[in-house]
């Protein structure tokens, strides 16, 4: 398998941006970046929390620092894994560039994938290989800036395509189920903050919990209480991120009386506390 290419923070060598070559006997672990999956060859499945996606090569998938993730396969696949580092590019900060965020990452509605065609999968393939190129010229003075170009590209090539392709899904959905998940998605993100339990929802969509549960299980591959809880810890994330508020009061904004429980919670689905969260994936105070 082909080395570790790395760009790192000058003050503390910490990696600001890793490409490694992937296969199925990769080993899978949380990471404070931003991941960026190329499978290029062969099938997998992707599990992300309790959804489990069937992929098949070429495709993309996409995390947020500290999402779960892990891929299984009885075939084999090959491909590569991008990271990068918030401090190195913010996705938020530059989002009327790429405008990726909430589609290709933090993403809690939709699955990871990006499926390419033959001429985007050279495209991507391609892209690929320039940030390898790239990372592989310490010495040179603009080493950072094409790969800052590259992963640009990449990103915009991406959340084109899943936007087509999250329109395309939208037309193949029963006709009646179409306005009960934009019905649903609407009340998550106006209520998430004040309504953390399914029957608020299903109430307000005239259904019971359980046609709820099946309607999310069937075209969300979650349950409403995992679709609820994802939402408010990304917004968790994001306070973290890009705000200095303190662990109480974004708990207290989260509608959480209690903290302790709110970072129990965030420590359950991130697999750190908010406090190492910050820690390790930095402040950016946004402008």
């Amino acid at each position: 398998m082909e080395p570790t290419f790395t760009i790192a923070r000058d003050t503390d060598n910490e990696p600001l941006v890793l490409l490694k070559a992937i296969d199925e006997h990769t080993e899978w672990q949380r990471m404070n970046m931003y991941v960026v999956i190329w499978l290029a060859t062969g099938s997998c499945n992707c599990h992300t929390g309790k959804a489990v996606y069937g992929i098949k090569a070429p495709a993309l998938l996409f995390f947020a620092p500290y999402q779960h993730y892990t891929f299984t396969s009885t075939t084999g696949f090959t491909g590569e894994r991008l990271y990068f580092h918030g401090d190195f590019y913010c996705i938020e900060r530059h989002k009327k560039e790429v405008a990726c965020n909430g589609i290709l990452f933090n993403n809690v509605y939709d699955p990871p994938q990006v499926l390419l065609d033959e001429e985007n999968a050279t495209a991507v393939s391609n892209y690929i290989r320039l940030l390898r190129e790239d990372m592989r010229r310490y010495e040179d003075a603009s080493r950072e800036d094409m790969v800052v170009a590259h992963l640009k590209i990449l990103l915009i090539i991406a959340t084109r395509l899943k936007i087509k392709q999250l329109a395309d899904a939208q037309l193949l959905l029963p006709e009646s189920t179409r306005p009960q998940l934009q019905e649903l998605h609407r009340l998550i993100e106006t209520h998430f903050l004040t309504w953390h339990k399914p029957a608020d929802y299903a109430a307000a969509m005239f259904l019971s919990v359980k046609a709820l549960s099946r309607l999310t299980g069937k075209y969300l591959s979650k349950t409403p209480s995992e679709l609820i809880t994802e939402r408010i810890i990304q917004e968790a994330k994001r306070a973290l991120h890009f705000t200095n508020l303190s662990i109480k009061e974004i708990a207290a904004q989260l509608h959480f009386e209690d903290p302790y429980y709110f970072s129990r919670l965030f420590r359950k689905y991130t697999g750190v506390t908010p406090t190492e969260f910050r820690q390790k994936v930095g402040v950016i105070l946004l402008e």
